[in-house]
């Protein structure tokens, strides 16, 4: 198998890399959190959805372009870091681990709680932990082996979203839409920055794009087309959600898996089985297509004097930047023991925001900085479509920061700082 420049090998095809990327958008949230999406948004929380799907192509499309000039691994940190320069670049690294960090103990609640809901001897904490673990060791086994289990349990998840929604669609009632703006025009506005974070995945594509055995102008189109594959499962699932009982009674829910009740009712308790079984693929998928990208951000920041060395370091066996994965693996199982999911999300939400500002920026930075530079795919509707996903991004990234709770803010903020120290420090070092 062909390794890359960084020593990481080529074992990964482009439909393994789309269920990658379309697993690590959908996990469970869907299911866990579908409460609370209703109770933000109402059945509107279906319009909040289309329009942070068609942000996220805007935004997608301006990766593809610099995905395909850089395919190389650290994505986001590469194209600013080129674009804007060195601070801005770990500063869009920095911020984005932080978005790694937050989703990966989110996944590692999620799942406890669900199979503490199968069997209430399974103690949330402790099962999302040794999930972390075992993930992290299927990460350091290699590339090719979680990508082919990606592919497994992405078939498993998808598929059983679209039975629940075939199930549903002849028992949905349009009186339980009423009011489908229960929550008001604000309502769908504060769900727009948790559903862009729905689609937080597309980015694993240009952190693993030096492991991908195909052409780059064929892998950037996995970009939209995973957006758009995923908005279509969330929107038929929340239409399911909202209809097959008046969707206040699942808002008002505060059962740990509150999706279970209007599944069985829809299909049964096989059913709601079978939804279990999809969820918990989803939750593995998700898990480990971050495990996968934070890891590669981490060595690519690394191997540029940007973070301790240590997490360059790649396995010469398995081909697999082993620190990156054991911290990462290690961040979820401290964080399975946090309490306040959506506090989590609401944390990575506002982080990855700002990374999608830094890269199109970056785009648009480009494009007059390195106008000969080669563009193997260049952005539809140049300038307009950067310049959309700006005036788009910023308004939903201050919502997102409205909606950080007191110590997700001090989390945050500090977090900041904390980058901002340590790049100064490591610059005096390095001068000294």
């Amino acid at each position: 198998m062909e390794n890359t420049q960084n020593g990481l090998a080529r074992g990964l095809t482009l439909v393994t890399m789309f269920t990658l990327m379309t697993g690590a958008m959908v996990g469970m949230a869907w299911a866990i959190l579908a409460n609370v999406f209703l109770d933000r948004a109402g059945p509107a929380a279906v319009i909040s959805m289309m329009i942070a799907a068609v942000l996220c192509i805007f935004v997608g499309l301006c990766y593809a372009e610099l995905c395909a000039a850089m395919p190389k691994a650290g994505g986001e940190y590469i194209y600013v870091k080129r674009g804007l320069g060195n601070f801005p670049g770990f500063f869009a690294g920095w911020i984005l681990v932080l978005a790694y960090a937050s989703m990966m103990p989110g996944e590692c609640i999620i799942i406890g709680r669900l199979l503490n809901g199968i069997n209430p001897a399974f103690p949330p904490a402790l099962t999302g932990a040794a999930t972390a673990v075992i993930f992290t060791i299927i990460n350091l086994l290699g590339v090719r082996i979680s990508g082919r289990i990606q592919f497994l349990f992405a078939l498993i998840l998808f598929g059983g979203i679209f039975l629940y929604f075939g199930a549903a669609l002849p028992k949905l009632e349009l009186a339980n839409f009423q009011p489908v703006f229960g929550r008001g025009l604000g309502g769908v506005a504060i769900m727009i920055p948790i559903a862009m974070l729905g689609f937080m995945g597309f980015d694993i594509l240009p952190q693993a794009a030096e492991e991908i055995n195909a052409p780059v102008r064929k892998m950037v189109f996995l970009i939209p087309a995973s957006i758009v594959f995923v908005a279509f499962f969330y929107i038929i699932v929340t239409i399911a959600n909202s209809g097959i009982q008046h969707w206040e009674i699942l808002a008002q829910s505060k059962e740990n898996i509150p999706i279970l009740k209007p599944v069985t009712i829809a299909m049964g308790e096989k059913g709601a089985t079978i939804i279990m079984v999809a969820g918990i693929c989803g939750l593995l998928t998700t898990m480990n297509a971050f495990l996968l990208g934070g890891s590669r951000l981490l060595m690519a920041m690394a191997k540029d004097h940007q973070l301790p060395s240590p997490f360059g370091y790649v396995h010469p066996k398995f081909k697999t930047p082993s620190v990156g994965l054991i911290f990462l693996g290690a961040m979820g199982v401290a964080g399975s023991y946090v309490r306040e999911l959506i506090v989590l999300f609401d944390t990575a939400s506002a982080a990855i925001l700002i990374c999608y500002v830094l890269v199109v920026v970056s785009v648009m930075r480009l494009r007059k900085k390195e106008p000969s530079m080669e563009r193997p795919y260049k952005t539809w509707g140049y300038p307009a479509v950067p310049i959309i996903a700006i005036v788009a991004v910023i308004p939903t990234w201050l919502i997102a920061l409205s909606l950080l709770k007191k110590w997700a803010a001090i989390v945050f903020v500090g977090w900041i700082v904390a980058g901002i120290l340590y790049y100064f420090a490591s610059l005096k070092r390095s001068k000294g």
